[in-house]
């Protein structure tokens, strides 16, 4: 039976797988994640919904791969999908009543036949006194981090909750523990290594515990039963490899497919010609010697029929690169860069993901959206000092309300004045879709690039209340740790860079939303009051928009009664 990628989310139609957790001869149980894939807003664990035996591997990293793609080739576990004992594998399922009952030692030789034929590598009798600790969930949508310090070595002893590794995400640093005591035998990754949930990081040995070996049932040692070559021979006719691949494919709904025509698959009907490397090969990559074409001689599978077959099989299920596929009709592929080298020294260096993220996302916008800027200035003079006085009369400590946390307030009155102002535009239905909420970005400068965390609900809550979250969301932002949620959802942003400097800027939509308020630096300006010159603090606005949702003359009125509001603070405190 096969295993596809399931759908992952409305609007997600395509992938990139980043890891595969399991291979070939693994035994996966129900829910257990089995790789790792990238959509455009996340990573991804994908669990499998069935348990069995990993007969294939049919993707790999790297593929771009669309929904209900074919993942992997499983075939039913012999013993009903339970995971090996101690006792070592018991015999297929298949193996008649009688063979099991038969005494150990020839139940073992069968055994070995069997698993030789089946391409299952024999498992070992012996219970490994060590275990593995993966990389445990970080958070929802992160599925993979980079390793930035290892905190243990080999030989150390380590209790369940002790920090092991520290590891960076996209968005912040995070120290891992681990759940069990043990002593490190082996440290599985380095400094720099980027690892997906799920991957080994430190093998463990139970504290005051060490390897063991078990004996079989018949007595003998598994080691030595393990070993025993089977004596030659041809294998019974209700164990043909053939009859086999019918069996599985009766069993799992799912019709047997061959390159082989049938006269050749009826003339292989028994065991297969193939040199011992060629049989360990095929029993590594998951393979059926009956399903590779032969080139050796009388019929014989070499080592390069089945990596051949497997190139086959890979091209035939990878879907056409994006440059062939949607990127070229909808004219989003570039020609490739120069060769800057020829002309001085160059140095190349690699883009974070988060940088690579925020290069999307604004290629996205701008492609998606035709923008306008509008400009304006607002006079804060009042608001400023009003601003000041409520500062210094808090308590030390408190929350500092900012010029940001009062254009939130500014900004939720003028959408509400304005209602599709905090609307979307769904290109492909033609409709327009009105949010009745007030969920407020705030782009936050950080060392890795910009994140845009939201204050949800802006409307229900005090100014002390937004300058209390707007406080936290910025902290987490730049000790990246916020979580994904906490950046969805938004349906305006603002974007305050008066802290750095500018007289004015085009601030990029934030893409599904309509329109982004730009705050630049404040500045003492001559104003012409009432016939007389007087120094007012002016503060440049820059409104950027969807022009296919604003049209001019509104994006004027926006801005304008923003100026109204900072202009006069009794207004903006009674219609907020």
């Amino acid at each position: 039976m096969e295993f596809r990628l399931p759908p992952l989310g409305e609007g997600i139609d395509t992938v990139t797988v980043t890891a595969v957790t399991v291979r070939p001869g693994d035994v996966i149980q129900a829910g257990q994640n089995v790789l790792t894939v990238e959509t455009d807003k996340a990573a991804v664990e994908v669990p499998v919904d069935v348990s069995g035996v990993v007969e294939a591997v049919l993707v790999q990293p790297g593929d771009k791969i669309p929904i209900d793609t074919p993942v992997l080739r499983l075939r039913a576990n012999a013993e009903g999908n339970k995971t090996p004992t101690s006792a070592g594998l018991s015999p297929p399922s298949a193996v008649p009543q009688a063979a099991a009952r038969a005494p150990a030692p020839t139940a073992t030789v069968s055994t070995s036949s069997v698993a030789s034929l089946r391409g299952v590598a024999a498992e070992s009798a012996e219970t490994p006194a060590t275990s593995d600790f993966l990389l445990p969930e970080l958070g929802e949508g992160i599925e993979a981090a980079t390793i930035t310090a290892v905190l243990v070595q080999p030989g150390d002893t380590v209790q369940p909750g002790q920090n092991v590794v520290t590891v960076e995400t996209d968005k912040a640093a995070v120290e891992v523990p681990i759940d069990r005591a043990g002593i490190v035998t082996a440290v599985h990754v380095q400094p720099g290594d980027k690892v997906p949930v799920g991957g080994r990081v430190l093998s463990l040995q139970s504290a005051g515990r060490s390897a063991r070996s078990t004996t079989s049932p018949a007595g003998g040692s598994a080691a030595s039963s393990a070993g025993a070559t089977p004596p030659p021979s041809e294998p019974s006719a209700s164990f043909t490899p053939e009859r086999e691949g019918q069996q599985a494919a009766a069993t799992n709904g799912v019709a047997a497919t061959s390159s082989i025509p049938p006269s050749a698959k009826d003339a292989r009907a028994g065991l297969v010609p193939a040199s011992p490397a060629a049989r360990r090969l095929a029993r590594e990559l998951g393979v059926s010697l009956n399903e590779v074409p032969p080139s050796g001689r009388g019929g014989r599978v070499t080592l390069d029929d089945i990596k051949n077959f497997i190139r086959t099989e890979r091209q035939r299920l990878r879907p056409a690169p994006p440059s062939q596929a949607s990127g070229e009709a909808a004219g989003l592929a570039l020609p490739p860069l120069p060769d800057f080298s020829q002309y001085g020294p160059v140095e190349i260096r690699e883009v974070s993901t988060l940088r690579q993220t925020i290069a999307r996302n604004l290629t996205l916008a701008w492609r998606a959206v035709p923008m306008v800027t509008q400009h304006d200035l607002a006079d804060i003079t009042d608001l400023e000092a009003g601003r000041k006085r409520i500062v210094d009369a808090m308590p030390p400590g408190s929350p500092k309300i900012t010029m940001t946390v009062l254009a939130i307030k500014a900004c939720v009155a003028a959408l509400k004045e304005f209602p599709h102002f905090n609307s979307s535009f769904d290109m492909n239905t033609g409709r327009l879709i009105y949010k009745r909420y007030y969920h407020i970005g705030i782009a936050v400068d950080t060392k890795e690039g910009l994140v845009v965390p939201v204050v949800r609900d802006a409307d229900k809550k005090s100014i002390r209340d937004l300058a209390a979250e707007v406080q936290v969301l910025a902290e987490k932002a730049r000790a990246r740790k916020l979580r994904l949620e906490e950046m969805r959802g938004g349906t305006f942003t603002i974007s305050n860079l008066g802290g750095i400097g500018g007289t004015a800027f085009t601030p990029i939509v934030n893409y599904p939303e309509v329109a982004i308020l730009g705050l630049s630096r404040s500045t003492w300006q001559a104003v012409v009051r009432d016939g007389q010159i007087v120094p007012r603090l002016m503060l440049p606005l820059s409104l950027t928009y969807d022009h296919r949702v604003i049209d001019g003359a509104d994006g004027c009125r926006f801005v304008a009664r923003l100026v109204q509001l900072f202009s006069d603070p009794i207004r903006l405190l009674m219609e907020t």
